[in-house]
């Protein structure tokens, strides 16, 4: 640059004036060449003869740097910062990319224009030839004063204004075509008068001022805040990629398709082809349409209009289901595929590209890409490790509140749903398959459990609602994660959960039938469900109910539990977590459901559910957990889930009729260990005449034989215990064998085997009973 100097007539730039224009509007003034004007300012060289290189020109245009800035300002008088508003820095970041370096804008990226303007003929004619800085931009079509579609080149030569910055040697006239005319040696200037350009007016309240008033308005405030952009505000230059990816969709397949956003004039002057000096003349050819910004006016303003025409829709299902409609075949199929990538486009577009794709995609995929978010996204680059971190905070089968709101309140079963929903939350904005978040749950279910399960839901309308709860579920645990460690969950050994002497003695703390073997195995796969979030089919084998039987017993146990005893088992859970190294966690927990309440989901929340009325039915009317569910309108897991939680309290009448747990203790306290041992192992006593010595029934004589742990041998052995000289002396005096069971305390079943062993006197027989049956 050298020194600049003051110029004798200073013109100040018009509002939105492009650089060039300025400057040249100076030397028409002055009456020299635009050469003279920025050797002055100290922009160009003096005293050279030669014409000065187009290049420069251009990249003054575009961009300039601070001391360039300050000599316009102290040579012509605007600002600094006016004089970089007439350059197309001006929109860097907001609609085009500018590279610093070359000073060239980037005209790959986002329809860039880095040469030649558009112009409206009636501006031209208005301002005296002072052309626009925005005419130069790629996105823009229309002038929104006259409601004109800007022109894009010169009727005379067939030439883009302004290609190339006009060389310095000859004075310029303004608002005429300074390209050189092939006709003239040496060559000379085109000089067609801009102002009398015919072009296409357009409607006022059309489609195409709607589109261009749209994009001034984006471009002014720098943010997309409309239509699909609503919820998502995205930056300026974000929404312009969005409209070339459009572009380039709609352009390329299905451009017969677009006549319904633009008048048939535009769409006429879109399909004539091109002037052949114009495509000799421009070195960047568009080899596939809207890649780069169109060479048209009618190209931008069809292509823009139909873009924006989805992109203003609600949010991106509704956007997706426009640009589905434009672009479908004939048989329903989508020319696009979930592969295809867009450069420099935001999120918004990703979610619009597949929610356009949604319908078509398998089950898992719209899992994958949470097509039933209000924002479809394909996974990030840490998906996996973050479905891996998931899978730590996820049970095997999903949390009881979560499982009743999100599952049918009917037709699907508890022990396939549960786990087959903890596999698809781990699928949520993931990268793996059924199979393979089964294998990092553990889950007990086949391969094609995923996808007949989906089938099912979605037949009967509810997946996609399940779906998006399990998003928001997804969400929430990637956020704020889970107080409880699964996988250590479930790596503990869980054999020595509940041992029979201590479901023995808490139930005899409260006053509890402890009942026989099944009992104890009920409570012990009970309590493993709890606190592994396993299904207790994986319990170990000593308690796991294997068959449909012992599962339909387990589900009868539950209607047995009361508030005592589920606290205590809860007690001997968290001591039994401490000894196993598990620590600082609680016995089981939840994510909060009312962060899906507003949520139209198949299954009913637990909290609706009159537990009081729940109790009664279970209490008084004595229903089964299924009866409940039925009198109830609600699921038959949901009432096993609330009693689980909440059991009934003891019935009174149910009490009263068995008295068992008075009985019991009674009985513990009159046979003490030794004593029993005494009458039942010693003496072979039976447990009727036990019974009746301590005045108990036989039930509560079960209850402490098997709480004290006792087995006598079997029959073979017991006749030792009788003498039996005694017993053929007392059956010859014509004792009869009940009075002779009932004095020694042994079974009438007893003293007959004893008899017919050893033919002891008093038997009748075989003939003697033959001849009485024939009397």
């Amino acid at each position: 640059m050298t020194h600049a100097r003051t110029l004798p007539i200073r013109l100040a730039p018009q509002p939105g004036e492009a650089l060039d224009s300025w400057w040249e509007a100076i030397a028409h003034r002055l009456g020299t060449t635009t050469g003279d004007v920025l050797a002055s300012m100290g922009l160009l060289p003096r005293g050279s003869s030669r014409p000065v290189d187009s290049g420069i020109l251009g990249r003054l245009v575009t961009l300039l740097d601070e001391d360039q800035a300050a000599a316009i300002a102290w040579s012509a008088g605007p600002t600094q910062a006016q004089a970089h508003a007439m350059t197309l820095a001006r929109y860097d970041g907001k609609i085009h990319v500018v590279d610093a370096r070359r000073h060239r804008v980037e005209a790959r990226h986002v329809w860039g224009r880095a040469r030649g303007s558009r112009y409206c003929p009636a501006c031209l004619a208005e301002s005296g030839g002072r052309w626009r800085l925005s005419w130069r931009l790629g996105w823009s079509f229309a002038c929104l004063d006259h409601h004109l579609l800007l022109v894009d080149a010169c009727p005379r030569c067939s030439r883009t204004p302004r290609h190339f910055p006009a060389t310095t040697r000859h004075p310029l006239a303004p608002g005429r075509c300074h390209s050189p005319s092939e006709n003239d040696s040496p060559p000379a200037r085109c000089g067609q008068p801009f102002e009398e350009v015919p072009t296409l007016t357009l409607t006022a309240q059309g489609s195409t001022i709607a589109a261009q008033k749209l994009i001034e308005k984006t471009i002014s405030s720098g943010q997309a805040d409309f239509g699909v952009y609503q919820d998502n505000p995205q930056a300026s230059l974000a929404l312009f990629g969005d409209i070339r990816a459009l572009a380039c969709i709609l352009l390329r397949r299905v451009p017969e398709r677009l006549t319904g956003f633009a008048p048939p004039e535009i769409l006429a002057l879109h399909q004539q082809p091109l002037p052949e000096k114009r495509r000799s003349f421009d070195p960047v050819e568009e080899t596939r349409p809207g890649r780069l910004a169109p060479q048209r006016a009618a190209t931008t303003a069809l292509a823009v209009s139909a873009a924006l025409h989805i992109l203003e829709q609600g949010d991106a299902h509704e956007a997706g289901a426009a640009l589905r409609h434009l672009i479908s075949d004939a048989d329903g199929g989508i020319p696009l595929r979930v592969g295809h990538r867009w450069a420099h486009t935001s999120p918004v577009f990703d979610a619009v590209h597949l929610a356009t794709l949604a319908p078509r995609f398998k089950h898992t995929d719209q899992l994958r890409y949470r097509t039933a978010d209000r924002m479809p996204r394909r996974p990030g680059p840490s998906a996996a490790t973050r479905v891996a971190e998931r899978a730590r905070k996820t049970p095997t089968q999903l949390w009881p509140a979560w499982s009743a709101r999100l599952s049918p309140q009917n037709g699907a079963l508890s022990r396939t749903i549960r786990p087959a929903l903890s596999c698809y939350l781990l699928m949520i904005g993931g990268t793996g398959d059924f199979t393979a978040a089964a294998r990092l749950l553990q889950a007990p279910v086949e391969d094609r459990l995923g996808s007949h399960m989906t089938f099912r839901l979605t037949k009967r309308g509810h997946f996609r609602g399940i779906s998006l709860g399990l998003s928001v579920l997804a969400d929430y645990l990637d956020q704020e994660g889970s107080p409880i460690d699964y996988d250590r969950r479930r790596a503990v050994d869980y054999r020595g959960l509940l041992p029979l002497d201590t479901w023995t003695r808490l139930c005899r703390d409260i006053g509890f039938e402890a009942g026989g073997v099944r009992r104890h195995q009920f409570a012990r796969a009970l309590l493993f469900e709890r606190l592994s979030g396993l299904s207790a089919t994986l319990a170990p084998a000593a308690y796991a109910p294997s068959t449909q039987e012992l599962r339909t017993m387990l589900r009868t146990f539950e209607t047995d539990l009361t508030p005592a005893l589920m606290s205590r088992l809860e007690g001997h859970a968290a001591e039994f977590l401490t000894r196993q190294g598990v620590r600082g966690e609680p016995l089981s927990w939840q994510p909060p459901a009312n962060i899906i309440r507003d949520l139209e989901l198949p299954g009913c929340d637990l909290r609706d559910i009159d537990l009081g009325m729940l109790h009664r039915l279970i209490r008084d009317e004595c229903l089964t957990t299924a009866q409940a569910a039925r009198r109830l309108g609600v699921s038959h897991d949901a009432v096993r889930f609330v009693l689980q939680e909440q059991p009934a309290p003891p019935g009174e009448a149910k009490s009263a009729k068995w008295e068992r747990g008075a009985t019991v203790r009674r009985a513990r306290a009159t046979l003490p260990r030794e004593k029993l041992a005494r009458f039942y192992l010693d003496e072979y006593r039976s447990l009727k005449w036990i019974a009746e010595h301590v005045d108990v029934n036989v039930e509560a004589i079960k209850v402490l034989v098997r709480e004290y742990g006792m087995k006598r041998d079997g029959k073979a052995t017991r006749w030792r215990q009788i003498d039996l000289d005694w017993l053929r002396d007392q059956r010859a005096a014509g004792r009869t064998c009940r009075e002779l069971a009932e004095e020694t305390g042994f079974s009438l079943g007893m003293i007959s085997y004893l008899g017919r062993r050893h033919d002891l006197p008093g038997r009748r027989s075989t003939a003697d009973r033959a001849a009485r049956r024939m009397r």
